[in-house]
């Protein structure tokens, strides 16, 4: 993930790797402190306990040799934030295999990214993990959704060139909300994520669920993660009130963050003139209406409104929390599918292509639709009062056409690696993963993915691709394929 072979670009990945030792480092060392209410796997808390140790260690030997980091330009920050995701993976992967729960690389591989990408997957038999084990899954899907935060809040606004005016959608707004110091804009957003975790766990205290697994699930509901204590997830303790908590929880955390900051510096005005804002209830609210009347129930019975809005919130937030089986109608297939694939706001934990985008999409083909039968029409195109520029809808297009191409190759892939797999459920589980919500929606054969090196590192690709928006990934690609061509074609003159 280099962009130059020189001692800076050295520096700066023993920066992103350090970074990761110590993610490591933490995340082990609380989870061994944290294993209540049994210790009975001495493997586990022995592994936990001397890899804490360790990539600790590693972590400050490595940061020390990396020194200060100014991080100004998009290129760096988000080679740093592919450098330690990867990294990250690379790691969680050798704590599993050393843990014992997994055995083979895939398989940890697979694990590991949907711990770090907040999807909500596992081949684990979830009931025979101890509690550090879900612990240590929690806090790796709560870190990795204050990793996209500060993917958003502050990376994105460092991509935007000055003659291309700002992007304000794509950054979550951030200019507008938090502080324009870096180091200030963490610590805001950092202070409501955390303040989410905190409300979300009293709200499932409270509704009666125990001490240990609310702490689990708030962490994972809070960065729409998903993962559970319960192999039967949410559903599992046939609790109205639960269910609530757990679908506000994830309603919540599909929004914009720094609308709760917003709401704190009574910026009232700001919150009412959001278009995403208001885009994303009413996705929320026509969904829940639509399930409501395809789930065969009495609409109007309260249960029936319950698991709407529970199917809805989970599917929308990217989150993946179940409280029924996935299995829908084809025609609740096919509202549920747009819903995941749509996904939160920019500036939330969730996932999904993001309903700013389609905002963006929708008031194009309006657009176009007007000029085509009045080709002198002129329509500004507008989002929260900010005018949408052409060179967004440029990045929209290209986002969207790799979008829909990284779902079909994975979908394809899936399919050559799972024989049992109809051409739907391979498209549902690929799109699953890269909006990184976790179940798929179709289990028609009662097979499901056959767990091979193939549909487990083509899983794990997805979700990366989907957590890091692609556009990361875009640019290391192309600084590290622009570097490789620098050396090869030094090295070809030398030789000639």
């Amino acid at each position: 993930m280099l962009t130059r072979f020189n001692s800076e670009s050295i520096k700066t990945s023993c920066f992103a790797v350090g970074i990761s030792f110590g993610l490591i480092g933490f995340i082990t060392l609380i989870s061994a402190v944290g294993n209540f209410p049994d210790s009975s796997n001495s493997r586990t808390q022995l592994s936990l306990i001397l890899s804490g140790l360790l990539t600790s260690l590693i972590s400050a030997g490595l940061l020390k040799l990396a020194g200060k980091q100014e991080i100004t330009r998009a290129s760096k920050i988000f080679s740093l934030a592919v450098t330690s995701i990867l990294s990250f993976i690379a790691l969680s992967s050798i704590v599993y295999l050393l843990t014992g729960f997994v055995e083979t690389l895939d398989a940890a591989i697979w694990e590991s990214a949907a711990g770090i990408t907040t999807t909500a997957i596992s081949n684990i038999e979830i009931e025979k993990l101890p509690s550090s084990m879900h612990i240590y899954r929690s806090v790796s899907q709560w870190v990795g959704g204050l990793g996209v935060l500060c993917l958003v809040f502050v990376a994105m606004p460092l991509t935007v060139r000055k003659e291309d005016g700002r992007d304000l959608t794509s950054e979550g707004y951030a200019s507008q909300i938090f502080s324009r110091d870096p180091k200030k804009k963490v610590k805001e957003f950092s202070i409501v994520y955390m303040g989410l975790t905190v409300i979300i766990f009293v709200a499932y205290i409270s509704a009666g669920m125990g001490t240990f697994d609310s702490i689990c699930h708030s962490l994972t509901t809070a960065s729409t993660g998903g993962f559970s204590t319960k192999s039967a997830s949410i559903g599992s303790y046939g609790s109205g009130s639960i269910e609530w908590v757990a679908t506000f929880g994830m309603i919540f955390g599909g929004l914009n963050l720094g609308l709760f900051w917003w709401a704190w510096k009574k910026k009232f005005s700001k919150i009412k003139e959001n278009t995403e804002l208001r885009a994303y209830f009413f996705i929320l609210l026509i969904s829940i209406l639509a399930f409501g009347l395809m789930l065969d129930r009495d609409f109007f019975d309260l249960e029936t409104i319950r698991t709407a809005a529970f199917i809805t919130a989970s599917l929308l937030s990217t989150t993946g929390f179940t409280t029924v089986s996935w299995e829908f109608s084809s025609a609740m297939t096919t509202i549920a599918l747009l819903v995941m694939a749509t996904g939160a706001m920019t500036g939330s934990t969730g996932g999904g292509y993001r309903v700013h985008r389609v905002i963006m999409l929708f008031w194009y083909l309006r657009r176009e639709s007007t000029i085509m039968h009045k080709p002198s029409a002129i329509r500004v195109m507008k989002l929260s009062g900010n005018k949408v520029l052409d060179r967004s809808l440029e990045k929209l297009h290209g986002y969207t056409a790799i979008f829909i191409l990284l779902v079909a190759v994975g979908a394809f892939l899936l399919s050559l690696s799972s024989q049992h797999l109809t051409l739907q459920e391979s498209i549902s589980f690929s799109l699953s993963a890269m909006v990184t919500n976790g179940p798929g929606l179709l289990e028609s054969t009662g097979v499901g993915i056959d767990h091979n090196v193939v549909s487990h590192l083509t899983l794990s690709a997805l979700m990366v691709l989907g957590r890091l928006s692609i556009l990361p990934v875009a640019y290391v690609v192309l600084f590290a394929s622009t570097a490789l061509k620098g050396v090869f074609l030094r090295t070809t003159e030398e030789v000639e």
